[in-house]
């Protein structure tokens, strides 16, 4: 039985949405408390062109910034940072599509990317909302039976020389002060220096029907919301809270299923939406092997949520 890859496009698109998240966490941070909310210099809204998996989705890319075929409720989410199941709203949230094209200003940063998109769902879509607290089915990020096994992040390297001659395998990504040496691996991953974020390594096991995701420096917090998105095809709908009570920057080295991949007598998260991570790492997939490895867990509870509630939205205005 061969591995099927029909949905491998998602997997490409799991990749950029949690390198969406990296970027973009500092703004969330500052979200509440920003004086001052940054804008797009420019912004086009369409009704969006056909779905096509590899494009859909947030893109930042030097300058500017994409949305493509995304709807109300796709870009609550990005806009906020959260997960999909944390927005909550009338059907027409879900029911039309956009592609949006936005310039970022001069001086601005990619982490300043959410808050312009907040900006934007307020001034062209009219955008009201509150958060309310919810009672939900979410996993917890806990500290395993034989304790932790994270390992510390090294100390800060110099910023790299990015006007340095590239050596075979280098190659450079974005510009100015988000420009990045990419090292291609001999095992076919490839790393980013991300400077003073460390690094970040990824990679596919097409053998195995894995993703690999590797970083040299981040919380436990910042870990748990990109969990999500390696809990197979249901992990939209469930938040992970941070329950480690671990502070501070560590390494982790991550393999995951890749969505729609299935090899005979192998569990793989995802299922059918019930009990996403076994219950016996043993017999569990390589997601709960990887969190194990770090002496870490999922555990399946209640808990308390945000919920973004919307209760008013129009259709855009004109560009």
């Amino acid at each position: 039985m061969q591995p099927a890859f029909k949905h491998f496009p998602e997997a490409l698109r799991a990749v950029g949405a949690v390198a969406i998240l990296l970027f973009g966490a500092a703004a969330c941070a500052s979200a509440q408390t920003a004086s001052t909310s940054p804008a797009f210099e420019v912004a086009t809204i369409k009704p969006a062109a056909p779905f096509d998996p590899i494009k859909f989705g947030p893109r930042v890319n030097l300058s500017r910034a994409s949305f493509t075929y995304m709807s109300v409720h796709d870009l609550v989410w990005s806009a906020y940072q959260i997960m999909s199941s944390q927005v909550s709203g009338p059907s027409s949230i879900d029911s039309e599509h956009y592609d949006i094209q936005a310039t970022i200003p001069e001086g601005a940063s990619r982490q300043d990317v959410p808050l312009m998109l907040q900006d934007l769902l307020k001034n062209r879509f009219k955008l009201q909302l509150h958060i309310e607290k919810k009672e939900a089915q979410a996993y917890a990020l806990v500290v395993g039976k034989q304790g932790s096994k994270l390992k510390p992040s090294p100390s800060d390297s110099p910023k790299p020389d990015t006007d340095a001659p590239l050596k075979p395998g280098e190659s450079y990504v974005g510009d100015g002060e988000h420009k990045f040496k990419q090292v291609k691996n001999q095992n076919g991953s490839t790393t980013t220096d991300l400077g003073k974020n460390g690094s970040m390594t990824t990679g596919f096991d097409r053998e195995r029907g894995t993703i690999h995701w590797g970083q040299s420096k981040i919380t436990m917090e910042e870990l748990a919301k990109m969990l999500p998105h390696w809990l197979g095809a249901d992990g939209g709908r469930y938040v992970v809270v941070d329950e480690t009570g671990i502070k501070g920057n560590y390494q982790i080295d991550v393999d995951y299923p890749i969505p729609g991949f299935r090899r005979p007598n192998i569990p793989m998260a995802g299922g059918n939406g019930s009990e996403m991570i076994p219950s016996d790492p043993e017999n569990g997939d390589a997601l709960t092997r990887s969190l194990d490895a770090m002496g870490l867990k999922l555990e399946k509870r209640k808990a308390q949520i945000d919920v973004y509630v919307i209760d008013h939205v129009e259709k855009p205005s004109e560009n």
